[in-house]
């Protein structure tokens, strides 16, 4: 029994290794290190000017060996544009600023222009083609750029969901081995992880033109719908309201259990959309400071809350996880039962009506601080995008986008609710169910947070 669990374990691991030694010896591009023109562009993360360059010149520089486009993020390397800027006898730090040869262009659009020169900021107008036609002229070539990049996809790294694939097919030769639910639970474990890295390798290895491109056709309000719908299915929110709806069933009353539920999700609603709209309030001053470190830093953050949640799909509520404690759960209960007391005293005085209420909102309150471990994680990935979309935090775009997120993220709260109002028994979010709910989770937060890390263009949605 024991040769058979290791088998499944190695089995497991030989497939993580091999997407490892897959990705690490995929062929990079070799430059000629003579007759290169360097390109220098530099761009702020939270500039929309600089988003809508940085496929023109990122497609340049895979594209054509004669060039080299050297791109600087200015606050990660401040020291460089200080010395260009000096060189240049450049006073006005506004970007995208791309230096081809002896010419600087400042700012960037797609329209087509005649060559103007800006004595104010001592660079060129930005014009694509006026761009496009000094590198043509200073690296002796001619520069075609696709029709329509989005339908090129014959260049696309299918082949990394190949090993998907192969993990898939071998499930009737390791069968014999997964007797237990354990060893099951290992290896389709083992396949959702490499599914997930498999299509985190995909997106990795397209182009970043084709990535942004993507990414800027992609419509906002299907984004915040999948994030928030994701955030929505928490195991610490589903356990809270099942435990307090369990107990409103003794009161034997719809009406009652109607009215203390939704005041309890509405609540939540309202908790959740200030905490959301703090964390961006304070969130995206960092990112227009820091801008790719931050993200950076959330990544490593909403990844590490992706492998424990996935872990607790394996090993549940051992060692480190984010869920709530037995101790709090008790507390909870405590303060659901005195609800349940004062709406059965209700019938005789109405004001233990409003006692009860009181204390659902306070319930709601209390539960949204101690559940922040579980919450806080996928609106920071919301966080991220949000501030790019609307070009800051505190603004009515964010305070609208903010107010739809809070409102999706409650749905699946409010079908538990007419789920019990329904059939009107007492119930428990069960091991095997929340078992589940991490790995979903888990790998939501995994794939997104390794995004923020390799390939944040994909979070600049259009």
């Amino acid at each position: 029994m024991r040769m058979g669990f290791d088998r499944v374990v190695k089995f497991i691991l030989f497939f993580l290794l091999l997407i490892g030694l897959w990705f690490a010896v995929l062929p990079g591009t070799a430059r000629a290190a003579d007759d290169v023109l360097d390109v220098y562009f530099f761009y702020s993360a939270t500039c929309p000017h600089c988003m809508k360059q940085e496929p023109l010149m990122e497609y340049i520089d895979e594209t054509y060996d004669e060039v080299e486009v050297m791109a600087y993020e200015v606050t990660q390397h401040s020291q460089i544009w200080e010395e260009f800027r000096q060189e240049y006898g450049i006073a006005n730090a506004a970007v995208p600023r791309t230096f081809v040869g002896e010419m600087s262009f400042i700012g960037y659009t797609e329209e087509d222009g005649e060559l103007e020169y800006n004595p104010v900021y001592h660079g060129y107008a930005g014009y694509r083609n006026q761009i496009i036609r000094a590198i043509e002229n200073e690296a002796n070539i001619d520069i075609v750029l696709p029709e329509d990049a989005s339908r090129n996809t014959s260049g696309l790294p299918w082949y990394v969901f190949s090993l998907s694939g192969i993990y898939l097919v071998s499930y009737p030769f390791v069968r014999p081995y997964l007797k237990t639910s354990q060893k099951k639970r290992y290896w389709f474990g083992g396949f959702f992880a490499v599914l997930i890295l498999s299509l985190f390798g995909f997106v990795t290895l397209v182009p970043d033109a084709l990535v942004q491109q993507f990414a800027r056709q992609l419509p906002f309000p299907l984004f915040v719908s999948t994030v928030a719908l994701a955030d929505g299915f928490n195991p610490c929110a589903f356990t809270v309201l099942i435990i307090l709806l369990s107990l409103l069933t003794y009161t034997k009353s719809r009406r009652n259990m109607t009215i203390v539920g939704t005041t309890f999700i509405a609540t939540s609603a309202v908790m959740y959309f200030i905490f959301i709209m703090l964390m961006v309030s304070v969130g995206s001053v960092f990112i227009e400071r820091y801008g790719s470190w931050v993200l950076m830093i959330l990544g490593i953050l909403v990844t590490l809350a992706g492998l424990i949640n996935i872990k607790d799909y394996f090993f549940f509520k051992k060692n480190i996880s984010l869920t709530l404690s037995k101790e709090q759960q008790l507390a909870i209960t405590k303060r659901a039962s005195s609800i349940v007391r004062h709406l059965q005293q209700s019938n005789r005085d109405r004001r233990f009506l409003a006692t009860a209420l009181g204390g659902t909102i306070v319930l709601a309150a209390f539960v949204n601080l101690i559940e922040l471990g579980c919450t806080a994680i996928l609106p920071t990935v919301y966080m991220a995008s949000l501030v790019q979309y609307c070009r800051g935090g505190l603004t009515l775009c964010g305070i609208s986008w903010t107010a739809a997120y809070a409102a999706i993220y409650v749905i699946p709260l409010f079908a538990i609710l007419f789920n019990f109002i329904y059939s009107f028994k007492s119930a428990r979010v069960t091991e095997k169910q929340g078992r589940v709910l991490k790995l979903v989770g888990g790998l939501f937060m995994l794939f997104f947070g390794l995004v923020m890390i390799a390939k944040p263009q994909l979070l600049m949605l259009g």
